[in-house]
């Protein structure tokens, strides 16, 4: 049986009260007035009162017990979690020179309701300064604008057209301008970003082996330009990075930028000189089944996290005692990020030494400038002299750079509005096709409490099928996981040695019934995992395969009910039993809110349903009920069976019919 922490007293401010007015008679015969207007009352609730937090805080030393025996164990709260976002920023086709945008550079976005949040680019970029502003397909055969596809979301289109043969491309159109300023309008190095539809990535299955290449392309790509020297020909321009692999992923592309291109007229658009790219197909062919489909493509396009960078921040003087704690202004922090640094005085010259950050300072030496970092408070400690070097008293402690940041308030819509917080020459207008996504609090005591267990079987390794499920819990916005042993997903159905997939739900609004991972959300799980597995094993991660229910009844509500209300209610009652995560709606106690959902794996049996119907406020009976699964009618007599990665999600459109209920 599982060990429960004691109550070490149950008594509540009422049983204190009347333990202390059965008293009375005994030890004042004389007081008879017990009414709550008596004085001599008013002092006995007080003194109750004040003894119930006494015993509150008393019964709190069994869970400050617990917490310390994580702290001597090294488990601590996961810190904040930092949200990424794919930002386009566009350059002035006017600017006599456009400048680059350095790596770190500080992007600020206002969403529509509250604060402003600081993001920082991951990379340097080159921007091309003339816009896109032409598109076109050449499919072997004809030219197809697609322009319009490309600037609108969720309206994809082939980039080498639906057969993709050899000579296929992509045609990319710049605006050429005359009487622009900068003679070359092409950086050294162009940056591209594929963003293929969202909707097809969500739950996809993604190997998480390291030690894996990057598959190959199973095309080769060739990127030209027509060059001044000879316009009637095309010139490669060498791909330096293809995270695309061949329009098959999301990811970037990085391609040398033409030196000299000649504008001309390509294709359909025949009235406007342009400086023409090209992605041509120039050797083998697509699976079949595997042409490309991509929802657009992005110019200028550059990553950018939740995190700010802080430098030289003085953090205070040693005082040259054992253990000193020294706190950073910002936090959380991003632990690999920081670089401390002690400066002391030696006559009149500065001494700087630099200091290395440790876990812990069981392999330090006396004379080692180590310290630790407790990413969540943001505290540095030093050792105590015989594990870890203690800094001369006098010495200036200093942080010469760190990052800090995240949470879910990075979790931006696309309706942010985004701006340089630095200015940039050439630099104009920032825009984000896709939400910001990623984010997530510190996490809560309650839920490492609830974890903790699991957590020191695992001992941050991934061997266990449970031990899969919990560490994955733990690398993202996952709001609950399992592992699949044996199951690999290009091999339904067969068990292969090595292989496990773990199987992930994101933390969702109750209004999306059928959550599934990002693809982000999956990479993030990924990274997690790889390093925590065995060499040995083949990891991959996924999300659920769903099969949604459709529920049809007739029940019957008291006479004097609001049938309209009554049907919202059972459509509501249904969609919070078949909900995979257990959330509630807004109109449900917060005490009842803490199911995890539907189990993986777990049947349905329909007549269950009669149960749930049956205990909506005001329904008197269930008269007619049936389901569909996935569209199809389904025998209320027979379970609906579930993969081991299966879940059931409720349908949007319930047909609930209430009709009075009547004597017979």
């Amino acid at each position: 049986m599982p060990l429960e922490a004691p109550q070490l007293d149950e008594r509540r401010f009422e049983d204190i009260l009347r333990e202390a007015q059965l008293r009375i008679p005994r030890y004042a015969p004389e007081w008879t007035d017990f009414n709550e207007s008596d004085p001599g009352i008013t002092l006995v609730q007080l003194f109750a009162w004040l003894t119930e937090m006494m015993l509150y805080q008393m019964n709190r030393v069994p869970e400050r017990n617990y917490i310390k025996f994580l702290q001597l164990l090294g488990i601590e709260l996961q810190p904040a979690q930092s949200a990424t976002v794919h930002l386009e920023i566009q350059a002035n086709p006017k600017a006599p020179q456009v400048q680059s945008i350095p790596p770190r550079t500080p992007v600020q976005g206002q969403p529509p309701e509250g604060d402003p949040v600081v993001f920082e680019t991951l990379a340097g970029l080159d921007l091309i300064q003339p816009p896109l502003e032409s598109l076109q397909v050449f499919d072997g055969a004809a030219f197809t604008d697609v322009t319009e596809l490309n600037q609108s979301q969720e309206t994809s289109f082939p980039p080498f057209g639906w057969l993709a043969p050899i000579g296929s491309a992509l045609y990319l159109g710049f605006t050429f301008d005359s009487e622009a300023p900068n003679d070359r309008p092409f950086p050294q190095q162009m940056r591209f970003r594929v963003f293929l539809p969202s909707k097809s990535l969500a739950g996809v299955p993604v190997s998480c082996n390291q030690q894996q290449q990057a598959p190959a392309p199973p095309v080769k790509l060739v990127w030209e330009y027509r060059p001044q020297s000879d316009p009637t020909r095309w010139r490669r321009l060498n791909v330096f990075k293809d995270e695309s692999v061949a329009f098959t992923r999301e990811g970037y592309i990085l391609v040398e930028g033409p030196k000299n291109a000649q504008p001309t007229r390509e294709g359909k658009d025949t009235e406007n000189d342009r400086y023409w790219l090209r992605v041509r197909l120039a050797e083998n062919s697509y699976p079949a089944g595997r042409i490309p489909e991509i929802d657009f493509i992005r110019p200028n396009t550059i990553e950018a996290e939740n995190l700010s960078t802080i430098s030289n921040e003085i953090l205070g003087v040693s005082e040259g005692f054992p253990d000193e704690i020294f706190t950073l202004e910002k936090r959380p922090v991003r632990g690999e990020s920081l670089e401390l640094a002690t400066i002391e005085l030696i006559g009149t010259k500065e001494n700087e030494e630099t200091w290395t950050r440790v876990d812990d300072f069981l392999a330090s030496g006396p004379e080692d400038r180590h310290f630790t970092l407790n990413d969540n408070k943001g505290e540095i400690r030093f050792g105590n002299g015989r594990r870890g070097l203690i800094p001369p008293a006098g010495t200036e402690i200093i942080a010469r750079a760190y990052r800090a940041g995240g949470g879910a308030a990075g979790n931006l819509p696309v309706a942010t509005t985004w701006n340089l917080a630095t200015a940039i020459v050439g630099a104009g207008e920032v825009t984000s096709e896709r939400p910001a996504t990623g984010g997530r609090d510190e996490q809560q005591v309650k839920d490492l409490k609830a974890i903790a267990p699991r957590l020191l079987r695992s001992r941050d390794r991934a061997i266990t099928r449970e031990d899969f499920a919990v560490l994955a819990s733990q690398a993202g916005e996952v709001r609950k996981a399992t592992s699949i042993p044996l199951a690999h997903p290009d091999h339904p159905g067969v068990d292969v040695p090595g292989a496990v997939t773990v199987v992930i739900v994101p933390d969702a609004d109750p209004q999306d019934l059928a959550p599934k991972p990002s693809a982000d959300l999956i990479d993030r799980v990924c990274q997690y995992l790889d390093k925590r597995r065995p060499i040995t094993t083949e990891l991959y991660v996924k999300g659920p395969e769903y099969k949604q229910i459709k529920v049809e009844a007739r029940v019957e509500a008291n006479a004097y009910a609001a049938f309209d209300t009554v049907a919202r209610d059972v459509v509501r009652t249904i969609n919070e039993y078949l909900d995979p995560l257990g959330r509630k709606t807004k109109t449900t106690s917060a005490a009842d809110s803490t199911s995890d959902g539907w189990k993986f794996g777990l049947e349905l049996f329909p007549t269950s349903l009669f149960s749930v119907i049956a205990q909506v406020k005001d329904v008197v009976a269930v008269t007619y009920l049936a389901i569909r699964v996935d569209g199809q009618p389904h025998e209320m007599n027979k379970p609906v069976t579930l993969a081991l990665d299966g879940l059931v999600s409720s349908a949007p459109d319930h047909e609930i019919a209430v009709v009075p209920s009547v004597d017979r």
